[in-house]
């Protein structure tokens, strides 16, 4: 009979740990669910069945992983018949090798950003690693009476990309607040909004209300080449 295997991928893209969170890391607009028979290799059996499922750019990890074990459980369920039979190993189709990527596990250091990127790769990376292990940044808080300059770090947990009309290029590296959102200045002239933060040890909370908490004072993004403060 063998033994199959639910893959939240439309095999052969993105085979290894990870293949929901580096599809939406791609930014693509279209995954899917494959039913396969395991193999030695990993995520290289034939194919019995798969479902492919438009995605929108605001879909997070956690959500999207739901959806496909919830299609990829439909299809096991129309397919054992098949499997219990053996039909299933005669329609099963071979992958195609050549065509085949690769989605590794994430490790913990690819969870920070880098605003030297464009907003759109990382809006990507947010919704992508917003389960685990989040997206983190480090911002400088300054005190407009005295000049101080404080590092805080936070998790991103809810971003979207700043329309075109929206940006402003940024040289000094300022965080404004367009309601309801931080905008992080970006590369090539972008620029991110940030709708959720979560401070170390608390709950997510609002950009709006993150804001309101700094009472007037400034935001820019965290550089160690041109910072001198203590962390916050």
């Amino acid at each position: 009979m063998g033994t199959v295997n639910i893959h939240p991928s439309l095999l052969p893209l993105y085979r290894g740990a990870a293949p929901v969170q580096r599809a939406l890391q791609d930014g693509v607009n279209e995954t899917g669910v494959s039913l396969a028979f395991t193999v030695r290799a990993l995520d290289a059996g034939p194919v019995i069945a798969c479902e492919r499922m438009e995605i929108d750019d605001q879909i997070k990890a956690p959500d999207l992983l739901a959806l496909l074990f919830n299609e990829g459980s439909k299809l096991l369920i129309n397919e054992l018949p098949s499997i219990f039979d053996g039909s299933a190993k005669v329609k099963a189709r071979p992958q195609d090798d050549s065509k085949a990527t690769l989605a590794p596990k994430i490790a913990p250091e690819e969870s920070w950003l880098s605003f030297d990127q464009e907003a759109s790769v990382l809006h990507n990376k947010v919704r992508a690693f917003v389960g685990w292990p989040g997206t983190r940044a480090k911002v400088v808080i300054i005190d407009n009476k005295t000049g101080q300059e404080n590092i805080m770090e936070f998790k991103i947990m809810t971003t979207k990309v700043c329309s075109q009309s929206n940006v402003q290029v940024n040289q000094a590296d300022e965080i404004t607040f367009i309601k309801p959102a931080l905008v992080f200045p970006c590369g090539r002239g972008t620029a991110l909004e940030v709708l959720e933060v979560q401070i170390p040890g608390k709950k997510a909370i609002s950009a709006a209300a993150f804001w309101n908490g700094l009472r007037g004072q400034k935001l820019k993004i965290y550089r160690a080449s041109n910072v001198n403060g203590n962390s916050s």
